[in-house]
């Protein structure tokens, strides 16, 4: 193994250590107002009262926090500015989509779409699109089907 794949190595554990890192200590970082509603029957209730502002911030600042150590951990793991850049756009939009309808989705607090909002509050505050990136990314370098150097 030669240093520099060493040092990527090492990196990406550093990395993934900083996204579980995120994930454990949620309650303490972010405050997430909803934490605890979803972790009961939330089907049942209404959504709770929270400052909607304050619930965007908090969840724009986790999806920031998780889309630039998923960008290094891509860095990393390929080495490749465009796939880097693909993904920034990836993330950019994702963002921007996911967002919309996070508000929109609790503003209207039906019984469908309080499910719906459950999983578009989930893809923006867990690294799911990462995985899904990683394996794209993967298949394109392996398959060298596009000139990406």
């Amino acid at each position: 193994m030669t240093v520099s794949r060493l040092i990527s190595f090492v990196m990406i554990a550093l990395l993934l250590t900083g996204l579980v890192c995120v994930r454990a200590f949620e309650v303490a970082i972010f405050q997430d107002p909803l934490q605890s509603y979803f972790l009961g029957d939330f089907q049942k209730y209404a959504f709770p009262e929270v400052n909607i502002f304050k619930l965007i911030a908090l969840t724009s600042f986790r999806f920031l926090i998780n889309t630039v150590l998923s960008l290094w951990i891509l860095w990393f793991l390929y080495k490749k500015k465009r796939f880097v850049n693909a993904a920034l756009w990836v993330y950019l939009f994702a963002f921007v989509i996911l967002m919309a309808l996070f508000i929109i989705l609790f503003q209207t607090s039906g019984d469908l779409g309080k499910m719906a909002f459950f999983y578009t509050r989930r893809f923006l505050i867990h690294p799911v699109i990462l995985f899904v990136l990683v394996a794209g990314f993967y298949f394109l370098k392996s398959k060298k089907r596009l000139n990406f150097d």
